[in-house]
């Protein structure tokens, strides 16, 4: 039976694409050198395309007890969740819950830099499997509405794409079993200096009233859908946060957020 099923068309044919893949990106590797974002070695052979099976370990996961809105850690590997966290208890983030799947150093920085400032679109499918293997991200973003946090569009216009829908349409492409979907109910209407440098109270000011619904897009969603913000980097949750105070004044109450990686 086994041996039958390898000589079948469907298997056949599913043979010469993975081959046709593989020939084209050993050409690929040829004309255009991939290194791993930590250490630089030359085309990695392994599950990620930019970071290498030995530094793999540069990629550290939100494992232990942190709090349920922020997404920081709070507690050893072993500790219970929190509900809010002290910096929640005084400064509210507008959404109901957040999570991030990994820490803001090593590879998943590397691989978020390269992303954001080094036109490296393709660092967005390592970022998809490294959610991926995050054990709780499938629940997360089950049945959800992704709203990627829009970029102003001079920004847009000089990076050629948002970092941010990159990530949210990787996230729908590797949890389409989750019915997973992707509507961008929001536009970026004032352009903001980087937050990069600032602290909580100034971010907050910065990124006050950058924001507003396309209020037809937000007329094609459920006003009970779980919407779910998606960003690269959650540090102090002010953009995540601002971004959600718009959807709720469009009537949106079940909103959550979500970022690649944590600024601890």
């Amino acid at each position: 039976m086994g041996g039958a099923w390898k000589h079948s068309p469907f298997y056949m044919l599913k043979a010469a694409k993975q081959s046709a893949r593989t020939a084209c990106r050993k050409l690929l590797d040829f004309l255009f050198p991939r290194r791993c974002l930590v250490c630089g070695a030359v085309n990695p052979d392994g599950k990620y395309d930019y970071v290498c099976p030995e530094c793999e370990g540069e990629i550290h996961m939100m494992r232990g007890g942190h709090c349920l809105v922020c997404a920081e850690i709070v507690g050893m590997p072993d500790a219970p969740n929190v509900p809010f966290c002290a910096k929640c208890a005084e400064h509210p983030p507008a959404f109901r819950r957040g999570m991030a799947v990994c820490v803001f150093d090593g590879a998943a920085r590397e691989l978020v830099h390269e992303l954001k400032y080094k036109s490296t679109p393709a660092a967005v499918n390592d970022i998809a499997l490294i959610a991926k293997s995050h054990g709780e991200v499938a629940g997360y973003l089950k049945d959800s509405i992704l709203v990627p946090v829009p970029l102003h569009r001079s920004r847009r216009r000089q990076r050629k794409y948002n970092q941010s829908e990159l990530i949210a349409r990787a996230l729908a492409k590797n949890f389409a079993e989750e019915n997973v979907k992707i509507c961008g109910m929001l536009a970026r209407i004032r352009k903001t200096g980087t937050q990069t440098m600032l602290d909580r109270e100034a971010r907050a000011k910065n990124i006050k009233g950058a924001f507003k619904c396309i209020k037809r897009k937000c007329e094609s969603v459920p006003k009970n859908a779980r919407i779910v913000l998606v960003d690269d980097v959650m540090t102090t949750t002010a953009t995540l946060s601002e971004c959600a105070k718009e959807l709720k004044k469009s009537g949106f109450k079940d909103v959550y957020a979500f970022a690649f990686a944590k600024r601890m």
